[in-house]
């Protein structure tokens, strides 16, 4: 039982490697060798056939005259009558040998075959292994040297693969818009951030050389020098994108794609655009802050100085009449300045991120607060009309209080005498949906649309000569934007020529 249940065990294994080695057999191969065979084979018999039927016919001739001729024709059909069976019996079997002989010559190829197209781990020996009726010998040794090639090409595919997918996932996750190309500028590759910016369609894809989609000469001066150099560029230019309206600056780094060979040889290059505008914006407004700020200490500090020595000149002479009107000169100034640091210690702290402490305070309270603090500083006479339409906000009662005296103070600044300020605290809805909003109205000259963008930056004058005129830091609107925000809220001002402006700040009215 044990023996019978081995046999068919090795028959089924057998049943199980033929199936699987059907679809990776070498059929053209083996065609080719069993045709070769039966033909040799074939050409054999029938040349071992003619040669015994001219012996046999050299035997009756050569016999006794007892046969007569009907005899000897009779036993000739006879022969080769039998030969004829005997000849097709043994070509069917010589053929079935053949098939069989050839199947066991080239099944370890078409085991190799398997193993280098497949994709996946080898299975089972009991599934499609049969090398039980295999010999060792040099075919078994090059199928385990093709297997383990095999394996280890299957392991490098898997590896370039992935590495591939996380290349492309890295380089799609960058900011800088990055495009490889071929010395005709045809793209090889490029990120998601470049398809964006300039319009290239889908990631890796197909797209418009660099020559027809930039036309720029020093774009294209570089990247001739890059492949005629083998060397790094760097420049800057300005280009248009599929995202802004208008142009935006970029620092390109345009480098060689190199074979690995040993020439070297240079079949491409890789560019890579940084959008700079931002951080040129940043340091025109630090340039500009720079200048405001020296500016808005110097014109006190000359005062003073001047002021100073006219006091300290007269006091030498024992003139003491303009004294005092020097003196309240200097201390204006002085407040001047001390308003200038403690704006600017303000907004120092504010930009650091630091933390407001918040907490449910009346509105009511909080406007008539800034009202009074404002009473002494207006010389000019004013409406204001304040609505409550919610009585609480979240936030930092004295940092709220900020934000109303600067906007109150800005509005009383820039408003013809007898004009109406309005102030509104009311709940958010539609969009402003959980928030409380105030709003802060004045009917001032209003401003223009191309200075509403900048309107919060530090010492950001609409009008210079108008500013100086009304007096102010310049750090108002900058203190009581970072105080919004810090809240977790936002700003927006809307304003137009002759019809007055109106800021208006959301506070989240939840923690």
């Amino acid at each position: 039982m044990i023996a019978l249940d081995k046999v068919s065990r090795r028959w089924r294994r057998l049943g199980l490697s033929l199936k699987a080695n059907a679809q990776y057999f070498p059929w053209k191969t083996a065609s080719r060798t069993l045709l070769l065979q039966a033909v040799g084979f074939t050409v054999g018999l029938v040349v071992t056939g003619y040669t015994l039927r001219y012996h046999a016919l050299s035997l009756l001739e050569a016999a006794p005259k007892a046969i007569d001729a009907s005899a000897a024709d009779q036993l000739v059909r006879t022969f080769d009558e039998k030969l004829s069976w005997l000849f097709a019996a043994i070509l069917i079997s010589s053929v079935l040998w053949i098939s069989f002989v050839t199947y066991l010559g080239l099944r370890p190829m078409a085991r190799i075959l398997r193993s280098m197209k497949r994709r996946g781990p080898r299975r089972s020996f009991e599934e499609n292994d049969d090398a039980f009726i295999d010999e060792p010998g040099e075919w078994q040794d090059l199928e385990k040297t093709v297997e383990s090639l095999s394996r280890g090409i299957r392991q490098r595919e898997a590896l370039l693969v992935r590495e591939r997918e996380e290349l492309v996932t890295i380089l799609g996750s960058v900011n800088e818009a990055i495009v490889a190309m071929g010395k005709e500028t045809e793209p090889l590759y490029f990120n998601s951030r470049f398809a964006v910016l300039f319009g290239a369609g889908a990631t890796g894809g197909s797209a418009l050389p660099l020559k027809e989609r930039f036309r720029l000469p020093e774009l294209l001066t570089a990247f001739d020098r890059v492949l005629s150099e083998k060397t790094t560029r760097t420049f800057r230019v300005r280009l248009r994108t599929e995202l802004h309206s208008s142009e935006r600056e970029f620092s390109v780094a345009v480098s060689p794609l190199l074979s690995r060979d040993d020439r070297a040889e240079v079949y491409g290059a890789v560019a890579i655009f940084h959008d700079i505008s931002e951080l040129k914006a940043s340091e025109q407004i630090r340039i500009d802050f720079v200048a405001n700020a020296s500016h808005e200490l110097k014109t006190p500090l000359t005062s003073i100085k001047g002021y100073v020595d006219t006091v300290r000149d007269d006091l030498k002479n024992s003139r003491t009449e303009d004294a005092v009107g020097f003196l309240d000169v200097v201390s204006r100034n002085v407040d001047r300045l001390i308003f200038l640091v403690n704006d600017l210690l303000d907004l120092s702290v504010l930009e650091s991120g630091a933390e407001v402490r918040k907490s449910l305070v009346s509105t009511a309270e909080i406007s008539e607060q800034a009202l009074r603090l404002l009473e002494g500083r207006r010389s000019k006479r004013h409406t204001v009309r304040l609505e409550i339409k919610t009585d609480r906000v979240l936030g930092d009662a004295t940092r709220i209080e900020q934000v109303l005296v600067n906007l109150i103070d800005n509005a009383t600044k820039y408003s013809p005498d007898g004009t109406e300020i309005r102030i509104c605290w009311e709940p958010g809805t539609g969009a402003n949906q959980g928030y409380t909003v105030l709003v802060v109205r004045d009917t001032g000259p209003g401003i223009s649309e191309e200075h509403l963008p900048r309107l919060f930056e530090r010492f950001y004058r609409v009008d210079a000569g108008r500013a100086r005129e009304v007096g102010g830091t310049g750090l108002g609107l900058a203190i009581v934007k970072h105080i919004v925000l810090a809240h977790g809220g936002s700003i927006a001002v809307r304003s137009r020529p002759g019809e007055g402006a109106e800021f208006i700040c959301r506070f989240p009215s939840r923690a």
